[in-house]
């Protein structure tokens, strides 16, 4: 059976947006606390941002944005991966190791080409 190379910009988008939809479930009752003084906050933040960044880079030609976004949230899926890891094996680290490879996929492949 062959692929259908037509639903890969689809399969892009998709990723894009499940990507923006998990960084305001997961992160957006954090920001919104604005404790400047923890932590959680500001990886909150950076979180936020950089996949909003990914979003938009969809509709703008913006490589170095994507790639730096991807780094972003590489970088913050795999501090929660390693600081859940000594609670086992459970959805979260599973989820944030599908984020990781998510972002890792947007360093290599900024317009998914």
């Amino acid at each position: 059976m062959k692929p259908i190379k037509s639903l890969f910009p689809i399969s892009i988008w998709l990723m894009r947006i499940g990507l923006l939809l998990f960084a305001y479930t997961e992160y957006f009752k954090e920001f919104s606390k604005f404790h400047i003084d923890d932590l959680h906050f500001y990886v909150a933040t950076l979180f936020l941002i950089s996949a909003a960044i990914i979003f938009i880079t969809g509709f703008i030609s913006k490589i170095t944005l994507t790639v730096v976004s991807g780094l972003v949230i590489t970088a913050i899926s795999v501090f929660n991966i390693l600081d859940g890891l000594n609670g086992g094996i459970d959805s979260t680290l599973v989820i944030n190791i599908i984020i990781a490879s998510l972002a890792i996929y947007f360093i290599s492949a900024p317009f998914g080409k």
